[in-house]
């Protein structure tokens, strides 16, 4: 009996083992690789405002494309680029972190930013991983 239970835990022991080698050795999701839902980013503001849980149920984690016009441009804690579209709201907007430090966005400009949502905060919706796509 104590030998089977051994074999057992030894056997268990090693797939956990396995499973989380291939997990650390997994590669990361881009955003490239992944289809995206497009949306306006006003629509995506809109849709936040007017029901969050059903809002994160549809973007939540997921690639999408958010077409608008910056609004704002600034640099994040890490001294990558943060683009803010504009949306109907004034005070929020939807953050836009990009992968490329070397991008060069301007202020007013008409763009397609592709990245993943990571849901509403105080300030609006967040996309991190971004890229641009026009």
């Amino acid at each position: 009996m104590v030998k089977k239970f051994l074999i057992f835990f030894a056997v268990a022991i090693l797939a956990g083992v396995g499973i989380g080698v291939y997990l650390w050795h997994m590669p990361a999701k881009k955003v490239e690789n992944t289809v995206g839902v497009s949306i306006s980013a006003k629509d995506l503001g809109k849709a936040y405002a007017a029901d969050e849980k059903a809002a994160d149920a549809k973007y939540l984690n997921k690639a999408i494309n958010v077409s608008g016009t910056i609004s704002e441009i600034d640099k994040n804690q890490d001294g990558g680029i943060m683009v803010i579209l504009q949306t109907d709201d004034p005070t929020t907007g939807i953050q836009c972190t990009l992968r490329d430090r070397g991008a060069n966005p301007a202020k007013g400009q008409n763009i397609i930013i592709k990245g993943f949502c990571s849901g509403n905060g105080i300030t609006g919706v967040s996309l991190t991983d971004c890229i641009i796509s026009n």
